[in-house]
């Protein structure tokens, strides 16, 4: 392993790997990704992993493991029965379907977040969310202040448009039944979910759909009747990948939308009510008294520091810590932008009183880049895909090493398999 010089600390690392290239016929009949074992050659400390199969029984696929630090260069890795007998793996991640449509996640038997995919709301978030000293991050729910529709962590777009011209349906707020101008992310179904010592995976498919137009018949909602059903603009797959790497957080997030119609439009803002464009796609409501305005921080990878130095400034990430209950201890929300999503460095919706969002559409001057509408043609197969890192550590950028852990995730160390 290279690491080119840098430092590099417990993060994720993974290499595509195809075992039928390295074992013997009979090992290949007896392969099981659970007979894989990491040996540092520095230590002889076994190191866990985690093998993922492009496909049932397949040999090859992806490898992938938590690095202890740039101090452990050669990983020798075995296959085979008892290669570790008596050695005690940890539980690792575990997910577990409550059978009320919240998927309850734990690292190393603690509980840290659930995927709540109820259809009582308007799009699927993680809530709570458990920082490293067992609190919780986020804006509690149900919360009666302000912007309701801010929820844990989510994906959520204010301006979406099924034809140029056309003003966008709003999935950014909580919603009206019955109003067309409206829309909801639906969940589908889960297309895998995978647990580890390494990581917890959950894919799932949902879709967009704009809210049936209802005729008011009565002042009882139950008695309206559907006047025009709403149309499904786009369909998503979305990945959300739970790190071990306790006591600190590490979440993925990668979606990718596409258009079910034959154009979608992002953002136009054809009546030009400016707030509409200003929401999404990645969303984080703050603890409040983790908020600007209650005494904690917003911080960006430029040097910006509040919100007036970091409301619409590009940045490779943004970081908001505080205290997590009033004069408890300081934990931080890293929330990191990729260089293979559209327009990196995005601009970011990030507020004083605990909002804090990725946004590559929104255009305001001065404080906004020149970014605008985005354009999906189903006939040419675009996709808008986008991948976030949220890192959620304790203290402030500099104690969480929040740079180094963004150059960790967009640069991992080159690695030679021989």
């Amino acid at each position: 392993m290279d690491f080119e010089g840098r430092e590099y600390y417990l993060s994720p690392v993974s290499v595509e790997i195809d075992f039928d290239e390295y074992l013997k016929k009979a090992d290949k009949e007896k392969f099981s990704g659970s007979s894989i074992r990491m040996i540092d050659k520095a230590t002889g400390k076994i190191i866990p992993c985690q093998f993922s199969p492009n496909s049932p029984k397949e040999l090859k696929g992806t490898l992938s493991w938590i690095h202890p630090s740039h101090a452990h260069r050669s990983i020798e890795i075995t296959v085979g029965k008892n290669r570790t007998h008596g050695y005690d793996f940890p539980r690792g991640v575990e997910i577990w379907d409550r059978g009320d449509y919240q998927l309850e996640v734990f690292v190393n038997g603690m509980h840290v977040t659930n995927y709540v995919y109820n259809e009582a709301y308007e799009r699927p978030f993680l809530y709570p969310v458990i920082g490293p000293d067992g609190l919780n991050v986020v804006r509690h729910i149900p919360n009666f202040g302000d912007h309701p529709h801010h929820k844990g962590i989510n994906i959520a777009l204010g301006d979406v448009s099924g034809k140029r011209g056309e003003p966008g349906i709003n999935f950014w707020a909580l919603g009206e039944i019955g109003n067309p101008r409206h829309g909801r992310l639906i969940h589908q179904r889960f297309t895998r979910i995978e647990e580890g010592p390494v990581f917890g995976k959950i894919e799932e498919e949902n879709i967009w759909k704009q809210n049936d137009e209802m005729e008011r018949t009565s002042h009882d909602k139950s008695r309206w009747r559907i006047k025009a059903k709403g149309k499904v603009l786009m369909k998503e797959t979305r990945t959300i990948i739970i790190w071990n790497v306790s006591p600190m957080r590490l979440i993925d997030i990668h979606t990718v939308m596409e258009p079910v119609v034959d154009e979608v439009v992002i953002a136009a803002d054809v009546e030009h009510k400016e707030m509409a464009k200003e929401n999404g796609p990645l969303v984080i409501r703050v603890a409040d008294s983790m908020r600007e305005i209650a005494g904690g921080m917003i911080v960006n990878s430029e040097g910006g520091r509040r919100e007036r130095e970091c409301w619409g400034r590009q940045a490779r990430w943004v970081d908001y810590y505080g205290p997590v209950v009033p004069g408890g201890p300081i934990n931080g929300i890293a929330a990191m932008d990729h260089p293979s999503n559209i327009r990196h460095p995005t601009g970011w919706h990030v507020r004083a009183y605990g909002l804090f969002a990725a946004n590559p559409f929104y255009d305001k001057k001065p404080e906004w880049p020149d970014q605008g509408p985005v354009f999906l043609s189903k006939a040419r197969g675009d996709k808008l895909d986008m991948r976030y890192r949220i890192y959620i550590h304790r203290g402030d950028e500099k104690e969480g090493r929040v740079e180094e852990k963004w150059w960790e995730w967009v640069k991992p160390p080159r690695i030679t398999i021989q």
